[in-house]
């Protein structure tokens, strides 16, 4: 490890200070206007996070959506998107003057997935349960595996 030497006479603290602070206060304002894992969303106010698992014969989303109500949850399919939307609205008991810190986030959000073409849209479902919402996508029957015979020759 090389040894560096110490700043010369130009050298001034407090302004390399001030150069840290202001790029720290950038960091936190990016990072305010991104959601969950730092992904930007342009349609909403956060994301939550999702997982995604594939079986044998669906598709299963999992959405983790604490502090929201099944009523305010809204999932569409249109042209092979799956569109879930839903608004966290602040606790109203927090007046503004008494907040000392906010990590949650509150807003709208809207998550848009492609669906691959092996999905049956008719067949969709969804519930809701200790704040995640879980979506099953059926897998069309034509594109499940399926056992062949052999005839004997």
């Amino acid at each position: 490890m090389a040894v560096q030497p110490w700043p010369g006479p130009g050298w001034d603290p407090l302004g390399d200070l001030l150069l840290i602070k202001e790029e720290m206060s950038r960091l936190f304002e990016t990072l305010q206007s991104q959601g969950a894992g730092g992904a930007q969303s342009a349609e909403g106010a956060w994301t939550p996070p999702v997982d995604v698992c594939e079986t044998k014969t669906d598709l299963r989303i999992q959405v983790e959506l604490p502090g929201i109500s099944v009523r305010q949850i809204r999932i569409e399919v249109a042209e092979g998107v799956l569109t879930i939307r839903a608004e966290r609205p602040p606790d109203p008991s927090f007046r503004r003057e008494q907040i000392q810190q906010i990590e949650c986030r509150h807003g709208v959000f809207i998550r848009r997935l492609t669906l691959p073409p092996l999905v049956d849209p008719d067949g969709i479902r969804a519930t809701c349960r200790d704040g995640v919402l879980e979506v099953r996508l059926p897998k069309r029957a034509e594109s499940q595996p399926r056992q062949v015979s052999i005839e004997a020759a």
